[in-house]
């Protein structure tokens, strides 16, 4: 037997349509159960409605050129840092409580399973195409009316969320600023501290100070010439008293011989007077006459004799000048040494305090410099600060950038899963090319029949001279017309049923 896959057939319209006729059953009873199966299984599945609420973020109250506001200023980074709040477990398990969500669920899972799935129906994003400030929060539920409620509440949290969130990122950098302000003014006093310090310690050697010790070091000069000016006039005087003080020592020696003569014989003579009066006592006592006349005579010659002695160092004399003069020279160069001295260890030290004064600047440079440095940086920050507290209180006062609800979630009338348009046209595709299939399998596979006398010329290149057409006794027409009358009742009941599924399905759907 030739096979009919060998054939090279000519398929034209007229062969599809008889093909189709012919087929027609296998067609209908495998469509009419898959596209049932279809729609009942989108009527089968939950409907998930989904609530949506329009936020947008208003720009703060207050012109950012008189207060710059401290939060930051990615939005991205900072909508995720809220999301992660109010999607938190506490705050998601709150609103399960709140609203009785999933209670089939959260008697059968636990709470972590139902909290992990109210996440996943919960999603903030941007419109496409829209502008940056507008941002569109949803959830998915299959009670309209709780998802709108759910998501605005989702919105109000989210908005006390982000004022919570500013005001507490404001505070903290405000804290921040204050502490390192704190000790940034410890460390200043510090360094403050130790600048006075030093210039305490170093009080005569600091930069400030160096012309005026220049000025000290040329007065100590002059005065140090001074005196060693003074000292040789002095020395130089001395040396001519001394010459003159000779000249009338000698002169007073030759003039001094002569009583010094007399002098010796008043002591000879006072001598014999004092024996004369011890022996007068051995007899007498001191109230008799010769003993008192005897004591005043001892005592004139005693007063001669000190008379005549001091006569040769008379200072009223010229030796005695000379020598007073000398002293007086003595005297003042013992007092100009020791200004001279102490002249010369001033001048010793204002040098050294000058020659110690670029190390002292240097040292005292190294100390102010840390110093300006860390005025500078408590300058700055001190600005942040007073910036942050403005700012702060812009967030206490929620005049900053925040957001706003311009479009409140209603509840949603249409579903959006399951996707009925996509199953129904899938579920349609697959029924109708499951029905094609098998009409193709059997007409060219299983069936053995040739229907057409074209494909025996193609096949067998024999021309076919005639067609018998086929002989149907009656009994055998009236089994095949009850056969299309109940095949023609069974996928009518079938069309009605997939017609019923439709009707639910749309009436359910709102199309």
């Amino acid at each position: 037997m030739v096979k009919i896959k060998d054939l090279q057939r000519q398929i034209d319209l007229l062969y599809i349509i008889t093909f189709l006729w012919r087929r027609k059953w296998i067609i209908i009873f495998s469509f009419i159960p898959v596209f049932a199966f279809a729609q009942w299984k989108v009527l089968q599945t939950p409907k998930l409605y989904e609530a949506q609420v329009v936020l947008t973020i208003s720009p703060q109250k207050v012109p950012s050129s008189y207060v710059k506001s401290t939060v930051s200023s990615d939005m991205e980074a900072f909508i995720h840092s809220i999301w992660q709040e109010i999607t938190s477990r506490s705050n998601l398990e709150y609103l399960i409580k709140e609203f009785d969500l999933y209670p089939e669920a959260v008697k059968k899972l636990p709470m972590e399973t139902v909290v992990e799935k109210m996440r996943k129906n919960i999603k903030v994003r941007r419109p496409r195409g829209g502008k940056r400030n507008v941002l569109i929060i949803s959830y998915t539920y299959y009670d309209p009316v709780l998802a709108a409620k759910v998501v605005n509440k989702i919105a109000n949290t989210f908005i006390e969320e982000n004022l919570k969130l500013r005001e507490e990122q404001a505070k903290t950098i405000t804290a921040f600023l204050d502490e390192e302000l704190t000790s940034i003014e410890n460390e200043l006093r510090q360094r403050e501290q130790a600048i006075q310090e030093y210039k305490r310690k170093h009080m005569a050697e600091l930069p400030e100070q160096k012309q005026s010790i220049i000025a000290i070091l040329q007065r100590l000069q002059k005065e140090y010439e001074a005196l060693q000016l003074r000292k040789e006039m002095l020395q130089d005087r001395k040396v001519a008293i001394l010459d003159q003080l000779k000249k009338a020592k000698d002169e007073q020696n030759m003039m001094s011989q002569e009583v010094k003569g007399d002098s010796q014989d008043y002591k000879a003579s006072l001598d014999f007077l004092k024996q004369k009066y011890a022996a007068l006592l051995t007899k007498y006592t001191e109230k008799h006459p010769d003993v008192i006349r005897l004591k005043k005579l001892i005592e004139k010659r005693e007063q001669e004799i000190k008379k005549m002695e001091e006569e040769g160092e008379n200072p009223n004399t010229v030796v005695g000048q000379l020598k007073e003069q000398l002293k007086e020279i003595d005297k003042e160069l013992k007092n100009i040494n020791t200004l001279i001295k102490e002249t010369q260890n001033k001048i010793n030290l204002y040098q050294k305090r000058l020659e110690n004064i670029p190390k002292r600047e240097q040292e005292l440079t190294d100390l102010t410099r840390d110093y300006n440095n860390l005025m500078k940086t408590y300058r700055m920050l001190l600005d942040k600060k007073i910036q942050a507290a403005m700012a702060e209180t812009l967030e206490k006062r929620q005049q900053g950038e925040q957001f706003r609800i311009i479009d409140p979630a209603i509840p949603p009338e249409v579903p959006v899963s399951p996707d009925v348009k996509k199953i129904l046209a899938m579920g349609f595709m697959a029924a109708l090319g499951l029905g094609l299939g098998l009409a193709v399998l059997l007409e060219f596979v299983i069936d053995r029949k040739v229907y057409d006398p074209s494909f025996l010329e193609a096949g067998f290149e024999v021309r076919v001279l005639a067609t018998i057409p086929a002989v149907v006794l009656k009994k055998d027409k009236i089994k095949m017309i009850c056969k299309n009358v109940v095949l023609s009742m069974l996928a009518c009941s079938g069309l009605a049923v997939n017609a019923f599924l439709a009707y639910k399905i749309f009436a359910e759907m709102h199309f």
